[in-house]
């Protein structure tokens, strides 16, 4: 089975010397994902069963009332639930975010971190199955250790168009 282009990066950054390794790889998923670069979202943990990320509450993501926008929050969400998806596929499929639910629960304190898990199983499957889609839950947690937020993730996959 030929690896996702994530698998690939994290391998190669894992190479690194550690204190160069986090940096690298925020800096390689900028450049694939622009927006992520622009917000600063910052993955803390890429490893097939978890990832994890942070968003820090500065000006260029904040609402009117100097909060993480909720369209920030929910980016932290899209981005680890896809690329944990993108790290499993085999190398000629690619993911996709097929549905996003979000239920803004409570004010947000502070920077956030979102954490979003998959199972062997999962994995198995989604390595299995050529097209798919699956529901992931991502925990969303402020500051203050609260959960302003409630978010699922359906992320799919599908097969890369045929070169040519």
């Amino acid at each position: 089975m030929q690896k996702s282009r994530i698998a690939s990066a994290v391998e190669k950054v894992d190479r690194l010397p550690a204190f160069i390794r986090q940096p690298a790889f925020n800096f390689m998923i900028g450049r694939a994902v622009p927006f992520v670069a622009t917000s600063r979202l910052r993955i803390t943990k890429a490893t097939k069963n978890e990832w994890s990320a942070t968003l820090d509450n500065k000006r260029r993501v904040q609402n009117h009332i100097k909060q993480i926008h909720a369209c920030a929050m929910m980016l932290i969400g899209e981005t680890i639930g896809v690329m944990i998806i993108a790290m499993n596929l085999p190398g000629d499929r690619i993911p996709l975010v097929k549905n996003i639910k979000a239920d803004f629960v409570k004010r947000s304190t502070g920077r956030m971190t979102g954490v979003v898990k998959l199972t062997d199983d999962q994995i198995a499957m989604i390595q299995r199955e050529p097209k798919g889609e699956i529901e992931l839950e991502v925990i969303i947690t402020d500051e203050a250790h609260v959960n302003p937020l409630l978010m699922r993730v359906t992320a799919a996959w599908i097969p890369k168009e045929p070169s040519g």
